[in-house]
C-alpha cells in the first residue's frame, strides 16, 4: 500500500533529502537502529553506535515527566520503497504577487509504495527513548517530530556513502561542554545553583573563571589571575557539598534531570552560601584577596616564612602556595566535610578544624607528593592522591573510613616513597570520636619519622 509524506524537497552538497515531520508512534513503529535491520552483519557493516542506559535513567523520564520536551529532528536513511517525490504547485497566495512566478518552493508529497524501511543515522539515542516511552505513554504517539530523509541504496557503495554520512554526524556534532551546560540549564538544581552563587555571592562572583566554559583547569602562572577555580569546578564542588544536604542527598541523574521548586532551590543555594562564605572567610590568605588587597593569583604562589612571594633565578615567580586557591584542594576539603555532614558531624566545624590544625601550604605534609609534584611543581590530578588525602584528614578528625589506619600509613608511605613516614596528629574538635588504641599511637604530623 502507498504511502504518502508531505515534505520540503532540499540538497546540500551531493545529497537530496527531504524535510517532513512524523508522529511519535509513527517513527517508533517505522524506524530501526541499524543493527535491527542488517542483523548479525560484520562488524565493517555496523552503522550504529551502542545504545546506552541513558536512555532508560535520563532520556525516557524525560519524555514521560517533562512538559517542556522537545527533540531536535532526526536524520533517517530510507532503504527500499521505491521514494519518489511530486512537486505541489502554489496556486494563489496573497503573500505572492507575481503570478508567473507560481512554484512549489520546494513542497510536496514524497510517496513510498509500503516497502521502505527507516533507520536512524543520527539520534538513536532519541529513538530508542520514543520507542520505550510511547509503550509507557500511548498518548505520546501523537505528538510529532521533525525527520530529515535520505535515500539510502542497499549496495557496497551505498553501504559505504550512508556510512561516511554517519560517521560524519556523529564525529562533528560535539556536544556542548560542562561548563556551557552548567550556564544555560534550567532543570538541574546543581547547575541553577552554582550560576546562582556566581552571580550573587559577593566572594565568589569575583573568584570563579566564567570565560572559558569548556575549562576545567586552573592556571597558576599570572599573579594578577582573577579567579581560583573555574564555573565547572565549582559545580563539582557542589555536588559534593550537595551530597551532604540533611545528612545525606541522592545526586543521580534523574536528580539533575528534573528541576524542583523554588523553595527547594533556595533551601540549596542557602546551604551551599553559608558553607563559601565560612570556607573562603575560614581559609588562611584568603582575607588579603577578599577584602582587595592581594590577587587571587599570588594565592598560588610559593612564599617564603616572611610572607614574599618566591622567584626562580629569572624572577619568575615559584608555582606553589596555598592549596585551597586550586580546585583540587577545594574537592578534597569539600569530600572530607561532606563525610562529616553524611555522620553527622556539623560541615563548618570540620572545615575551620581541618582550615585551623593543617597547613595550606601545598609544599608541606599531606599535600607534597601525593597531589602535589615537588619537582615539576605541578597537580598530581591521580584519583588516587584524591582519595588518600581524604582518608589523611578523615582519619585526623576522627571520622569514619573505608580504611584501616595500618593500610592508610601504609598507602601514604607508599606514595610519597617514604618508609618512615607517619600520618597527621589527631585533630581536636567537636566532632571527634574516640580513637583506638592503634589510633592513639600515631605520630604528630605526617612525612616525619618515628
Amino acid at each position: 500500500m502507498s504511502h504518502y509524506v508531505a515534505a520540503i524537497e532540499a540538497r546540500m552538497g551531493d545529497w537530496r533529502y527531504y524535510v517532513t515531520v512524523m508522529n511519535l508512534g509513527e517513527i517508533a513503529a517505522r524506524c530501526q537502529l541499524a543493527e535491527e535491520i542488517h542483523a548479525n552483519q560484520d562488524l565493517d557493516d555496523m552503522i550504529q553506535r551502542e545504545i546506552s542506559d541513558r536512555v532508560q535513567k535520563e532520556m525516557v523520564p524525560y519524555l514521560l515527566n517533562n512538559s517542556q520536551r522537545f527533540y531536535g529532528a532526526l536524520v533517517v536513511a530510507v532503504y527500499g520503497g521505491e521514494p519518489e517525490f511530486s512537486i505541489v504547485k502554489v496556486t494563489e497566495h496573497e503573500l505572492i504577487d507575481d503570478v508567473e512566478d507560481k512554484h512549489s518552493y520546494g513542497f510536496g508529497l514524497l510517496r513510498f509504495d509500503g516497502s521502505q524501511a527507516y533507520y536512524a543515522l543520527d539520534g538513536q539515542h532519541r529513538l530508542k527513548s520514543i520507542q520505550e516511552a510511547v509503550k509507557k505513554n500511548p498518548d505520546l504517539r501523537k505528538e510529532q517530530i521533525a525527520v530529515i530523509l535520505l535515500k539510502h541504496e542497499n549496495t557496497q557503495s551505498g553501504l559505504e556513502r550512508t556510512r561516511r554520512l554517519f560517521s560524519t554526524l556523529n564525529r562533528r556534532a560535539k556536544p556542548t561542554s560542562s561548563g556551557v551546560n552548567i550556564a544555560i540549564d534550567e532543570d538541574d538544581p546543581i547547575a541553577i545553583v552554582t550560576r546562582r552563587l556566581v552571580k550573587e555571592n559577593g566572594y565568589l562572583s569575583s573568584l570563579v573563571h566564567c570565560k572559558n566554559l569548556g575549562s576545567k583547569t586552573l592556571s597558576s602562572a599570572k599573579s594578577n589571575d582573577p579567579y581560583v577555580t573555574t564555573i565547572s569546578s565549582l559545580y563539582d564542588t557542589n555536588e559534593i557539598f550537595l551530597a551532604a544536604y540533611n545528612s545525606g542527598l541522592e545526586i543521580s541523574p534523574k536528580f539533575k534531570q528534573f528541576r524542583p521548586s523554588e523553595d527547594e532551590l533556595d533551601a540549596y543555594y542557602n546551604f551551599l552560601e553559608d558553607l563559601w562564605t565560612h570556607l573562603l572567610e575560614s581559609a588562611p590568605g584568603f582575607d588579603e584577596v577578599l577584602n582587595g588587597r592581594r590577587k587571587p593569583g599570588d594565592l598560588r604562589k610559593a612564599v617564603d616564612s616572611e610572607g614574599f612571594i618566591k622567584v626562580d633565578d629569572q624572577g619568575k615567580a615559584i608555582s606553589g602556595g596555598n592549596v585551597l586557591a586550586r580546585p583540587i584542594g577545594q574537592f578534597i576539603v569539600a569530600e572530607t566535610m561532606k563525610r562529616a555532614g553524611i555522620q553527622g558531624k556539623s560541615m563548618k566545624d570540620c572545615a575551620t578544624a581541618i582550615l585551623s590544625s593543617i597547613s595550606m601550604d601545598i609544599d608541606d605534609a599531606p599535600w607534597e607528593n601525593v597531589i602535589w609534584n615537588p619537582g615539576t611543581r605541578t597537580i598530581n590530578g591521580n584519583k588516587a592522591g584524591r582519595r588518600l588525602s581524604v582518608d589523611i584528614i578523615s582519619h585526623a578528625l576522627g571520622l569514619k573510613t573505608q580504611v584501616k589506619v595500618s593500610e592508610l600509613r601504609q598507602q601514604y608511605r607508599d606514595m610519597i616513597n617514604n618508609p618512615k613516614a607517619s600520618l597527621l596528629s589527631p585533630i581536636e574538635w567537636s566532632g571527634r570520636q574516640s580513637l583506638t588504641s592503634e589510633e592513639s599511637s600515631v605520630e604528630t604530623q605526617p612525612g616525619t619519622t618515628p
